[in-house]
């Protein structure tokens, strides 16, 4: 039994290994330039006939020998610079179980390739008409650079592969072979893995199974560490903490230096400190370069003048008929008047007692419908309760605050007779937020307040919203009625006057009008040029 689990995990290794390393038909031996009469002649030497397929790009030939692995140490072969030929480059394509030659030549031209039983044989024309000694590839001496990794780390072609249990630490050294790269793994790396892939690129392949086996990796030029995360994390801090401190004072434009200091304490290493000089706006920090530079690109975005949205706020008090005549149809369903270019925007209902429905909605072409208010309001039909303006930073709350204020005598809790007053109005806290298309929601808190003279109470109506709109566009709030009594009295002049007979002369009338508040909101963005 012991012997077939041990098979269990042998065997998928095996499948991978073998399908990381296809067999090579034919193995290329050696490469010569030699000088020929008005010419250059490049010999690659095989152990069999080799097969192959051939473009030429710019200065390059490039031949894809099939089925072909090297028999050389080095892959690339720089600074042959004779004949015309600069350098000569082999990168095998393991998927495609081919070897790719690249000749770089110094200028372009004709060629021609032949072979000639186990050799293939190029020939072009000799830029410099001068003969040369021979290079031979396998004379060369092996150096980093020659082995020519870092050509084929990002290998072409598409994987596939299915694994039980596979050893993590055969999986690399596998991977490092199939991709021509040096893979070194700590100690830490064990384990087994079990995963199926299908067509993906060795690149992702490695990084889905690093990752899977729950370690990380760094790339440091040719080499690829494979670790544990904290392994890393831990280099990293001996190496700040090996590092000078630097102390400098980044001054602030427009941002203030408590606002920063919370995303600039993220970028702090250990041994770092960050602190805050309000007489001159300057952050003053002290850590090492390398933070620094992470620190200066941080507030060169965040130091950056913060938008202000101009918002003008009409306050009018209609009847409520008339608010209807002028175009405006509130209602908890749809709102819409082509006539003055008015789209409904939804209904709220506030929750507090004696409140009305809340209705909302957009006005494109507010122009016509002031040029109605200021008609009307010389006919007393209208009247203009507040007309502020205010300017608001962008996401900063703007206060805005009209009405007045009344005297109250009450008792404090030691039972001294004190005055209070309470404010009753028209009051809106309003906050923008610009978007990159230059659109602004306005989150809106709105009361109206009204004081009823004889008994004192204060009727309150509020509400909340948010409302998306174009700049220029205006934000129209409506549903705060209220209801007011009104008493008339005809009859004869002098004798209706006449104390209780006049009762006899003249007639008294009473009625109940309806009064509306309508709030327009036009915010407008300030532009920088």
């Amino acid at each position: 039994m012991s012997h077939l689990r041990k098979l269990r995990y042998v065997i998928p290794i095996l499948i991978l290994l073998l399908g990381f390393c296809p067999l090579h038909a034919v193995k290329l031996l050696d490469i010569a330039v030699s000088s020929i009469p008005g010419g250059t002649e490049i010999t690659i030497n095989f152990d069999s006939p080799v097969n192959y397929t051939e473009f030429a790009m710019e200065n390059k030939l490039i031949f894809d020998l099939i089925q072909t692995g090297s028999e050389l140490e080095a892959h690339r072969f720089e600074g042959i610079n004779r004949g015309g030929v600069g350098t000569i480059t082999l990168i095998p394509f393991y998927t495609a179980n081919l070897l790719r030659l690249t000749i770089d030549m110094s200028v372009g031209g004709t060629y021609t390739a032949t072979t000639d039983g186990n050799k293939l044989i190029v020939r072009f024309d000799n830029p410099n008409q001068e003969g040369f000694e021979t290079w031979l590839a396998s004379q060369q001496e092996v150096t980093e650079s020659s082995l020519g990794y870092e050509e084929y780390y990002d290998v072409p072609g598409l994987i596939s592969f299915d694994l039980e249990d596979a050893d993590i630490q055969t999986i690399m050294r596998a991977m490092a072979h199939y991709g021509g790269k040096n893979v070194v793994a700590g100690e830490e790396v064990k384990g087994t893995i079990t995963m199926k892939l299908t067509n993906v690129s060795w690149k992702q392949a490695f990084d889905v199974i690093v990752k899977t086996a729950g370690f990380a990796y760094r790339e440091e030029g040719n080499i690829i560490r494979v670790a544990d995360g904290a392994t890393f994390d831990k280099e990293r801090e001996n190496s700040e903490m090996a590092q000078p401190i630097i102390h400098k004072v980044y001054k602030l434009s427009f941002a203030e230096p408590k606002e920063l200091k919370g995303n600039v304490d993220k970028l702090i290493s250990k041994k770092g400190k960050i602190e805050i000089d309000e007489r001159t706006n300057s952050l003053i920090v002290s850590d090492i370069e390398s933070r620094h530079l992470n620190i200066k690109a941080l507030i060169d975005i965040l130091d950056a003048p913060n938008p202000q949205v101009d918002i003008e706020v009409r306050v009018v008090d209609v009847d409520y008929d008339f608010g209807r005549d002028l175009g405006i149809t509130w209602g908890v369903g749809n709102l819409r008047s082509t006539r003055y270019n008015i789209l409904a925007a939804g209904s709220l209902k506030t929750a507090t007692v004696g409140a009305f429905d809340l209705t909302l909605g957009s006005v494109r072409n507010f122009a016509k419908i002031t040029a109605m208010l200021n008609l009307y309001e010389r006919e007393g039909k209208t009247k203009t309760v507040a007309n502020p303006r205010i300017t608001a930073l962008n996401n900063r709350e703007a206060e805005i605050l009209g009405g007045k204020k009344f005297p109250v005598n009450v008792l404090d809790q030691t039972g001294n007779l004190v005055t209070r007053y309470f404010e009753v109005g028209t009051q809106l806290k309003v906050t923008p937020h610009i978007n990159s298309k230059d659109e602004i929601t306005l989150d809106i808190e709105a009361e109206l307040s009204s004081v009823d003279p004889t008994t004192l109470i204060i009727t309150t109506t509020e509400a909340k919203t948010r409302q998306l709109v174009r700049d220029g566009e205006t934000v129209v709030l409506g549903g705060f009625i209220r209801e007011e009594e009104q008493r008339s009295e005809v009859g004869i002049p002098i004798l209706r006057s006449i104390p209780i007979l006049g009762m006899l002369f003249k007639r008294t009338g009473r009625s109940i009008k309806k009064r509306e508040v309508l709030i327009f909101l036009t915010p407008h963005i300030i532009k920088y040029y």
